[in-house]
């Protein structure tokens, strides 16, 4: 009882510090192994960053890139130039990849409580920064090496900066305001997201302290943030810029972009109003306006978020219902403010979704993650509110949303590295190290690329020569130009003695000194296995054959 007591008076007299604390925590709980192995892109931003590290080169042999080709789809920089001096310390493994995210999402509760308390009061920042250390939403992506929360962080970073440097009292102007437009020109450099957001967001500001700015003033800013556009403005001449949301844009959707332009042929306005009725620009602007509204319900915050496991608990929302409440009722309370940034989180909001709005994946967790933590705000603005009004309801709230944690958290770390480890590439760890221990007796090694990109995981967990592996990367290049937009979809690649295709077993049993890693349901019942992995809920991962 005596240290209950003492931790509760340590509570109550240290929180921020217990908030971050409890925050660095859960971030870092078991962070190697759950999520339950490495996926395809920590597995590919991990390699590339040691390949810079051992050749000043990537594993396409680019020395030095602004965007990575990675699998085609031409990843942003800040994240893998990040993660170099963690791979010198702590190597080629989990914690070397995931710890840049994980320190950044703890970096971004301290951030909440800065925010939350210069734009309302102290209480609202830590209320707010104990909901987004618990939050289902930011938990769940700051614990892998998603570079989405690293662009949080550097946003929510760059505003708070501002603010300073907006303060009467600052000595330091302009120091605090160049590197909060830094800050701005990283992020959109480090996720895709931010390159829609962060312009949007900086309008706002610049409308807001209109007043505050001469032009003057805005000189240095300006040409700062010139110089982080032109790379972007460049790579767009080249079509780098736009590689991701060719795959993944609202018009990539072929079926629904068909049936949206057969509509033109049965229009009633002739053929010139037709064409300015059904055309891309519409199309972009109707399904994205669609896709916009369906973040802002219920199903999406409350119910079956994402079907992507990588990102959210399938068929739990990323908000709490006591959250989502708090969050209803702070709506109305913004006003009270006096601060010129009071309606900040209703704006970001708003703004936030439009990149996941344009993207044919509907309820997209991942890039809707720079709407965070303005519900947390919101919400402890409503909580703080709350209290000082003594509302006789409030134990109740707090032992809901304290079940509500609990339980998600139990969900969290002892439930899921258990239900959906297939979700997480699982079972290549193993085989990688197998292959290392037994390659030797075999004069070539085949792999099923069913899972995806199986090449880079190989080079990762047994640290290929990155010099070797660019050489032989290089000739597969071609599947660029034969039209694939990623290597895994050409039929067979090879890297030295490894051939990445699918696995025919009435064929391959024929191959002698041949080794066969498959998928569970590749080989003939009773075929020996010298290995098997399994999923942790007990179906086959892969199998390993020898041809006879």
């Amino acid at each position: 009882m005596e240290i209950i007591t003492k931790i509760s008076s340590f509570i109550k007299t240290h929180a921020l510090v217990s908030v971050i604390i409890l925050a660095t925590s859960l971030r870092l709980f078991n962070l190697s192994t759950n999520p339950p192995e490495l996926n395809w892109d920590e597995i590919s931003m991990g390699y590339t960053a040691y390949s810079l590290s051992e050749t000043g080169r990537d594993e396409w042999g680019e020395p030095w890139p602004i965007l990575f080709r990675s699998y085609g789809e031409w990843k942003s920089p800040v994240y893998i130039y990040l993660l170099i001096p963690f791979i010198n310390v702590f190597g080629l493994n989990a914690w070397g990849v995931r710890l840049p995210a994980a320190l950044f999402g703890v970096l971004t509760v301290y951030l909440t409580y800065a925010l939350g308390t210069r734009l309302y009061s102290r209480r609202v920042g830590l209320f707010a920064a104990l909901l987004l250390a618990v939050s289902p939403w930011h938990l769940m992506l700051s614990r892998p090496a998603f570079e989405a929360g690293v662009a949080l962080a550097l946003i929510l970073a760059a505003i708070n900066l501002l603010l300073i440097a907006l303060d009467k009292k600052s000595k330091n102007f302009q120091l605090y305001t160049f590197y909060s437009v830094l800050l701005f020109g990283l992020s959109v450099h480090t996720y895709h997201s931010a390159k829609i957001v962060v312009p949007l967001l900086l309008l706002y500001l610049a409308w807001v302290y209109r007043k505050v700015f001469t032009p003057k003033m805005l000189i240095y800013p300006v040409l700062i943030l010139s110089f982080f556009a032109y790379p972007i403005a460049s790579d767009v001449v080249t079509g780098k810029t736009q590689a991701r949301y060719n795959q993944v844009g609202i018009t990539t959707d072929a079926e629904l972009t068909e049936r949206f332009f057969r509509y033109r042929n049965t229009a009633p306005f002739g053929d010139l109003g037709n064409k300015l009725v059904f055309n891309k620009y519409t199309f972009i602007l109707t399904k994205g306006f669609s896709n916009w509204t369906s973040y802002l319900s219920p199903h999406f915050l409350l119910g079956s978020s994402s079907i992507r496991a990588q990102h959210s608990i399938p068929f739990r929302g990323v908000l709490y219902f006591v959250e989502f409440t708090l969050f209803v009722y702070g709506l109305f309370l913004l006003q009270k403010s006096a601060h010129p940034l009071r309606y900040l989180p209703i704006y970001l909001v708003l703004v936030g979704f439009i990149p996941p709005a344009l993207t044919k994946d509907i309820y997209h967790v991942l890039r809707s993650i720079l709407t965070l933590p303005w519900w947390q705000v919101i919400a402890a603005v409503a909580l703080v509110d709350l209290i000082s009004k003594k509302y006789k309801y409030l134990k109740p709230i707090y032992l809901l949303l304290t079940v509500e944690v609990i339980i998600y958290l139990h969900s969290y770390f002892v439930w899921y590295p258990r239900a959906f480890a297939r979700d997480w590439q699982y079972g290549h760890k193993e085989i990688a190290s197998w292959i290392k221990d037994n390659e030797s007796k075999y004069k070539r090694v085949y792999m099923t690329k069913a899972y995806g990109e199986p090449q880079l995981f190989l080079a990762f967990y047994n640290k290929w020569d990155p010099t070797w592996y660019q050489s032989e990367n290089k000739k597969l290049i071609e599947y660029e130009s034969r039209g694939y937009p990623w290597l895994d979809q050409l039929p067979e690649y090879s890297l030295g003695k490894y051939t990445f295709r699918d696995i025919n077993w009435s064929v391959d049993n024929g191959k002698n000194e041949m080794v066969f890693i498959g998928k569970g349901d590749d080989f003939w019942e009773g075929t020996p296995h010298p290995l098997s992995i399994y999923f942790p809920d007990g179906t086959p991962a892969f199998h390993v054959s020898e041809g006879k």
